[in-house]
């Protein structure tokens, strides 16, 4: 097996794999991926034709995603499995590294039968669309006010297709939110998510338009003061990879999270808000807007 280096002339390739599968994690894009190069040298190589991702950290290889397409009930594609974790122990010095990330639940039985444990990862949000494009009834009365509060305030805004010349101001506003989520939470290990999370979203505003994003912005008084980006993950599906706002103004995450999700309506059924890193605070304002399902993933290692 011959790794080569995963360099965005590969997306293409990639998406003739995906496009084979019929799952809803987000990780099943070539973007999600792509946008933490900065931490890890990413590689691909054909395993029994099936497309494997292989993430190196440090002198160790894991899998960021099952080898694709996914077809768990042939021998073949077990053997594939088998084979890409036993490349992994020879090669990594630290053998607890060797792990494939984000299987989702529904192939579990499969692979535990085949000698794998699973280890829950995290878990995505899942909503309707037009839940969140109309943030009817009670249970959205919170964000419905925000909402309304900003727009009477600035009736005249709206949110925007971003376009490149935008990126140094994307730029700005990350450090600027970063600098204000660090004072308020003091935590090494969120602090350290907040230095990675800059440099994910760094490299995926700086290839948008190679990874293929929508973007949209929000300017007040000319200067930007939100962005968002995402992408599709199926006909179906779009998922909403970042996310961020000036944290002082009343109503403005809310307003261009749904005016995003009313552009999307007209295309997509389903939003992937993607999961919450394990933070409390994120968590709860992605359950405050009453997602349809939660979509867990796992980490596979052999028993």
């Amino acid at each position: 097996m011959q790794l080569h280096p995963l360099t965005l002339a590969e997306k293409p390739v990639f998406e003739t794999y995906t496009s084979q599968m019929c799952l809803h994690l987000s990780s099943y894009a070539f973007a999600p991926i792509y946008v933490w190069r900065n931490h890890f040298q990413f590689y691909w190589a054909l395993l029994h034709d099936h497309f494997c991702i292989f993430a190196k950290q440090g002198d160790d290889y894991f899998m960021p995603i099952l080898p694709m397409p996914c077809v768990v009930g042939n021998r073949s594609y077990l053997k594939t499995v088998h084979d890409a974790f036993q490349f992994m122990l020879k090669s990594n010095q630290n053998p607890q590294i060797a792990r494939i990330e984000n299987a989702p639940e529904e192939l579990l039985p499969v692979f535990k039968n085949a000698g794998f444990d699973a280890i829950l990862k995290e878990t995505e949000y899942i909503y309707r669309t037009a839940d969140l494009s109309d943030l009817r009834g009670n249970r959205y009365k919170q964000q419905r006010h925000a909402y309304n509060t900003f727009t009477a305030r600035y009736p005249s805004i709206k949110c925007e297709p971003y376009q490149p010349t935008d990126r140094d101001a994307c730029f700005q506003l990350y450090r600027r939110w970063r600098k204000s989520r660090a004072e308020k939470y003091d935590d090494p290990i969120y602090q350290a998510m907040l230095d990675d999370s800059q440099s994910a979203h760094r490299v995926g505003i700086t290839n948008a338009r190679g990874l293929e994003f929508v973007g949209r912005v929000v300017r007040i008084d000319g200067e930007l003061r939100a962005y968002t980006f995402g992408y599709e993950l199926n006909s179906e599906m779009f998922c909403v990879l970042f996310e961020i706002s000036a944290l002082n103004i009343k109503g403005l995450a809310q307003f261009i999270y749904r005016e995003f999700c009313k552009e999307l309506m007209a295309s997509y059924r389903w939003i992937n808000a993607m999961d919450d890193s394990g933070l409390e605070n994120l968590k709860r304002v992605k359950l405050a807007y009453h997602p349809n399902r939660l979509l867990p993933s796992y980490n596979l290692a052999l028993s």
